[in-house]
């Protein structure tokens, strides 16, 4: 029977000290014996005092036991053996839990090694902090980007790079930012900066993740450059390509002419009209070539966005009232949904709106001919308090082949169109720290989800 050394010493103790103020108490009423009641009393006292003394013994030897469990040296061993006598099997229970405990403790440690050794040779820097900027952890990444040896707070970085420390405390959560820092070379060079709120223990830390983005900017700068060149190219050739047929046509009038007498000269009206027809094609063509870079540069010169707390709910009501007449005249149904109906987002009112009735417009242009036609806006708040806002509509989709140019600047499929919705509507939502982003399937329909960064 397992700890029946203890119960039965225990158990024995107690009735020996029942039976002792049984016969104190008997000896005090029923006889006169004082030295026999007195001896009997005092006999009591040691029965109680070593009852005590045995009671915390035993509590002390089990807390020394479960202190020193596991560790096998001269100490323990008869202290072992001490417990097991008074509880049998004791040991064997605590060691079966010493050994889980150890289990556990090193597959901790196993995740905790594996973790460090991830951290350690990842290219992105890493650093873990609380909200007064002391450091919890940053990786040799980190440390290799920002110059330095040892980071204790990130306000020890504003000696090498001013104002840097609290421009990471104020990264939107959720969202990014590209700062520049200079490298050993004195060299500016681009970084990206992303921040996430997370809760360890009772308190509230960050972590930073941030990476040298030179490379992928020039990658894209260079994609960038040649879709560019394309556009161009394209538009240019199209209006120099008219002008310089028309100029080559009023040379070649011309020089029929001139190689004629002055006085065998004679200037027909047919001749007048069609030099006039190519001169008046020139200025239209010119004209036109001047429209395209008064474009070209109203996308490039947009201002920085007045950003206000706005209540979405209401934005989106008003953007579909504004669109109300082009959806009635296309026979499209269109819906918003808000959850919750008083979420709010930080945007400037009027670049927002020109986002959105521009992605109406797309879907209300693609539903055209669709007696069934659908748009469905929905909105919602997302992880790290971002705001994801969705417009699907059930057109013909877009085709797989031009999925990767519909961003490009005044690429168009339509005949009235100008090409710079989506692209204009990117531009406004990198203003806005968001993202911008196109799902489409042929014959099952698009949907566009802007994506809005949380709020510190």
């Amino acid at each position: 029977m397992k700890f029946n050394s203890f119960y039965l010493n225990i158990l024995i103790r107690i009735i020996l000290l029942g039976i002792t103020n049984f016969g104190f108490f008997w000896l005090l009423v029923a006889t006169n014996r004082f030295f026999t009641t007195v001896f009997l009393g005092f006999l009591i006292i040691v029965q109680i005092a070593g009852l005590i003394y045995y009671v915390n013994t035993t509590n002390r030897n089990l807390a020394r036991f479960l202190l020193m469990l596991g560790e096998e040296d001269v100490e323990f061993i008869p202290l072992k053996q001490k417990v097991e006598k008074t509880f049998k099997g004791l040991h064997y229970s605590f060691q079966r839990l010493n050994e889980e405990i150890n289990r556990i403790r090193l597959q901790r440690e196993y995740s905790d090694i594996l973790f460090r050794n991830v951290i350690t040779h990842m290219d992105t820097g890493i650093i873990v902090c609380n909200r007064n900027g002391s450091v919890q952890v940053v990786n040799e990444s980190g440390l290799g980007l920002l110059n330095f040896q040892v980071l204790n707070n990130i306000t020890e970085n504003n000696s090498q790079y001013s104002g840097l420390s609290n421009r990471i405390l104020k990264l939107k959560l959720g969202g990014s930012s590209v700062i520049h820092l200079s490298n050993t070379l004195g060299e500016s060079q681009p970084f990206l900066f992303r921040a996430k709120k997370f809760i360890l223990g009772s308190e509230e830390l960050v972590l930073v993740s941030f990476q040298n983005i030179q490379s992928e900017l020039e990658e894209k700068e260079m994609e960038s450059w040649q879709k560019l060149i394309r556009v161009l190219a394209h538009e240019v050739s199209n209006s120099v390509i008219p002008i310089t047929t028309l100029g080559t046509n009023i040379r070649n009038r011309l020089k029929l002419l001139l190689k004629k007498p002055e006085e065998e000269v004679k200037i027909n009206t047919s001749i007048i009209k069609d030099i006039y027809r190519s001169a008046e094609l020139i200025e239209q063509r010119g004209n036109g070539l001047i429209d395209f870079i008064g474009r070209y540069k109203s996308f490039l010169r947009l201002p920085e966005p007045n950003m206000k707390p706005l209540v979405l709910k209401t934005l989106l009501d008003d953007v579909c009232s504004l669109c109300a007449h082009s959806t009635a005249e296309e026979s499209v149904r269109i819906t918003n949904k808000v959850e919750p109906s008083y979420l709010q987002l930080n945007a400037d009112r009027k670049m927002l709106e020109q986002v959105l009735i521009n992605l109406i417009q797309n879907a209300i242009n693609a539903l055209s001919g669709n007696p069934n036609g659908v748009i469905n806006i929905k909105a919602h708040e997302a992880k790290n308090s971002m705001v994801i806002l969705s417009i699907t509509d059930n057109g013909p989709g877009i085709p797989a082949e031009i999925m990767d140019k519909v961003f490009v600047p005044f690429f168009t499929t339509g005949e009235q169109g100008i090409g710079i919705g989506l692209s204009l509507s990117r531009r406004i939502m990198q203003l806005h720290g968001g993202s911008i982003r196109l799902r489409s399937e042929e014959r099952k329909g698009t949907t566009v989800v802007l994506t809005f960064p949380g709020q510190i």
